[in-house]
């Protein structure tokens, strides 16, 4: 084998071949080794397009490499045979990340873990879970999500000691050593292996970090993005796909109170410009007499969702009645009284 040759293959795969010379010895002591070689190593990458590595055992594993990220890039949610589920991990206290059941989101802070767990039937092994984050509108939806430059700066104490090919990623997953961080046409994902759900459990946990944030101008900047989460065979094949909003702030609990009231509440400007049909007016009044309500509510989750009904409940009177500045510092009053 000359030089060259053996150069490629290093190119081709990474990594670094055994002493040059010791293949050479082999090559002259068996002329038939050579083309043995030549076929397993090409044959197999040319049939498969897949690398294949032989452990000692001799047994074939495969790590599929990125496609062309058609699978993230679609705005498909399915389950798949094997009714591939995900569903997020508890010990959140408020403080580093919150759930928004009526935007279906996840507000989280920079740096802090989202636990999550993932589940498919029957159990199957050898399966791995690719992951990455997109941005959610279709306008922006092929360009990469990568970290912004002040984040990817060396200088940057969070990269102290990161592998190279970490860098760019905004998502990291933090409990699975095994993950693969993948780069292809620029875009970003992580193929992680997943075990089979040890005994006495029904889900295989893998958490995930964020190292940049939604507000970051020259990153993510200001567009909402997405996790995708694909389950996939060795051979690349899609399984099924789940999708989760994210957004990674630094006040999870305010974001999330200002989109959902958003969402629920029509801004003052739309309601300004809309044009009722001549001999239709939009109604202008309601029960506005103020009751004073003194509870006492066991629990701090039954606590947060009373507060949370009786602002919905006025918020959507609010919208459908036009009267906003009224009804505004009551359900302000309420967000105060959020811990």
């Amino acid at each position: 084998m000359d030089e060259e040759t053996y150069k490629v293959i290093e190119q081709q795969f990474g990594g670094t071949l055994p002493v040059l010379e010791s293949i050479n010895e082999e090559l002259l002591a068996d002329p038939e080794l050579k083309v043995d070689i030549y076929n397993n190593i090409y044959g197999t990458v040319a049939s498969t397009g897949k690398v294949k590595i032989l452990k000692e055992e001799e047994e074939e594993t495969y790590y599929p490499a990125p496609e062309l990220f058609s699978t993230m890039l679609s705005d498909d949610a399915f389950t798949g045979n094997l009714n591939f589920q995900c569903s997020l991990g508890t010990g959140s206290t408020g403080q580093d990340w919150v759930y928004s059941e009526t935007l279906d989101k996840v507000y989280i802070k920079m740096e802090k873990v989202l636990p999550m767990r993932f589940t498919w039937e029957p159990p199957l092994s050898g399966l791995y879970l690719r992951t990455a984050m997109v941005f959610m509108l279709e306008q922006y939806r092929s360009d990469p999500v990568k970290r912004c430059h002040n984040h990817m700066a060396p200088t940057n104490p969070i990269n102290q000691n990161m592998e190279p090919q970490k860098i760019k990623h905004v998502v990291h997953c933090v409990n699975h050593a095994s993950s693969i961080y993948q780069e292809k046409n620029e875009h970003l994902s992580i193929l992680t292996p997943l075990c089979t759900p040890e005994a006495g459990s029904q889900y295989v946990p893998v958490s995930f970090k964020f190292l940049c944030k939604n507000s970051c101008v020259s990153g993510l900047n200001r567009r909402p993005t997405e996790l995708v989460f694909t389950l996939e065979n060795h051979r690349g094949t899609v399984l099924g796909r789940r999708k989760l909003l994210v957004r990674v702030c630094s006040c999870p609990k305010r974001d999330k109170l200002k989109e959902e009231e958003a969402e629920l509440i029509p801004s003052k400007r739309k309601l300004d410009n809309v044009v009722l049909p001549s001999g239709k007016k939009m109604l202008s009044s309601c029960d506005t007499h103020v009751y004073k309500v003194d509870l006492n509510i066991v629990g701090k989750e039954n606590y947060i969702s009373v507060l949370k009904n009786a602002f919905d409940i006025m918020a959507g009177q609010a919208a459908r009645t036009g009267q906003h500045e009224f009804f505004k510092p009551y359900m302000d009053e309420i967000l105060r009284k959020m811990p």
